[in-house]
């Protein structure tokens, strides 16, 4: 599994205890807002337990939904990530290799026919870094290759043919061409897996905020002082700096 960012844990963490807390203290705390309901409208209330309890089961499994989407969008995010590196790898191995080839090219012109030769075939300057700008460099050297032609003889025999320099030259760039290609490809695909995430993490932020708040009240109105305050909302939760405190058993304050 792909490893999941700290911050994204820790919304997780704060949203499994806030689920938690719903699940475990529902019930009891649907029992006193219905007896609640019952004395303000009467006993033909709505406001029963059943539709209380039914609120809380809503709440959780709609944050726990959010939360699961939101850790799937990362993981998903994560993945892509990984899966970069080996493909930037190529594209700078590729480029390596032609950057290098283009140096011996250069070296032999120079041998073979001079240092003024080699404006003639485009290398009168250093091969750029960048490997999409090398591409674009190179290709102009291998049609300045076909555009003039020349097979030269060294005076200790060795020979410079331009057309098997040619195909050298763009048989090395293809192989760069095609690891550039991988990586802008991966780079949209990078780009779509962070829109993603960004996503699910808005729509965990509403659903975070929006289920931690109505907990609160009801609790509040519960007489659940505690445990409102362990699931009111903050901006370090909703950040993802603050796990939350742990949820545990309470009972409404006594009245009298």
């Amino acid at each position: 599994m792909s490893k999941v960012s700290e911050q994204v844990q820790n919304q997780i963490r704060v949203s499994d205890k806030v689920v938690a807390s719903a699940r475990t203290h529902g019930a009891a705390v649907a029992e006193n807002l219905a007896a609640r309901a019952q004395e303000v409208q009467g006993p033909l209330t709505k406001a029963t337990k059943q539709s209380y309890v039914a609120v809380f089961e809503a709440l959780a499994d709609g944050l726990a939904r959010s939360a699961a989407e939101l850790g799937k969008a990362e993981e998903d995010l994560a993945a892509e990530r990984a899966d970069d590196i080996p493909v930037r790898a190529s594209r700078d191995a590729a480029a390596t290799a032609l950057a290098t080839l283009l140096g011996l090219l250069r070296r032999t012109i120079e041998d073979h026919m001079g240092a003024a030769a080699l404006a003639t075939y485009g290398l009168s300057t250093e091969s750029p870094r960048v490997p999409a700008k090398l591409l674009q460099y190179t290709k102009t050297v291998a049609r300045l290759l076909g555009e003039h032609p020349a097979i030269v003889v060294s005076p200790l025999g060795s020979t410079f043919n331009t057309a098997v320099a040619q195909q050298s030259v763009i048989k090395q760039s293809s192989q760069l061409e095609a690891a550039v290609g991988d990586d802008h490809r991966e780079a949209r695909e990078l780009e779509t897996a962070l829109a993603a995430r960004d996503r699910a993490a808005a729509a965990w932020s509403d659903a975070y905020q929006g289920t931690a708040s109505t907990l609160e009240g009801l609790y509040r109105l519960a007489g659940y002082r505690d445990l409102a305050e362990k699931v009111r909302p903050t901006q370090r939760k909703l950040r993802g700096e603050d796990e939350g405190a742990e949820i545990e058993g309470t009972e409404p304050p006594k009245e009298g």
